[in-house]
């Protein structure tokens, strides 16, 4: 179906750019977690029930014991993040 796709592309790029944001915070969580952030400082940068939802989720992932295994990790929960907003704003 891609002549449908013109007529949803200015919803579909509102929706990628909110997806966009997620994903990067997505990635500040799991960075402080990464570096061992205590969960209550990060939870200072975390505001309203569903960021801290995110917080949360990062924090249920292990830390990495490389540089490389943490930029993965941080890659890993952004683009999952991504995935998963994107294919929620898809069933709306």
């Amino acid at each position: 179906g891609g002549f449908l796709l013109t007529n949803a592309i200015s919803v579909q790029a509102e929706q990628a750019q909110v997806c966009e944001e997620w994903a990067s915070k997505a990635g500040s969580y799991m960075l402080f977690r990464q570096m061992n952030t205590p969960i209550h400082e990060a939870m200072e940068n975390a505001m309203g029930n569903v960021t801290r939802g995110l917080l949360l989720s990062a924090y249920q992932q292990p830390v990495a014991e490389t540089n490389e295994g943490k930029q993965q990790a941080i890659d890993d929960f952004k683009n999952k993040t991504l995935e998963e907003c994107i294919s929620q704003m898809q069933q709306r």
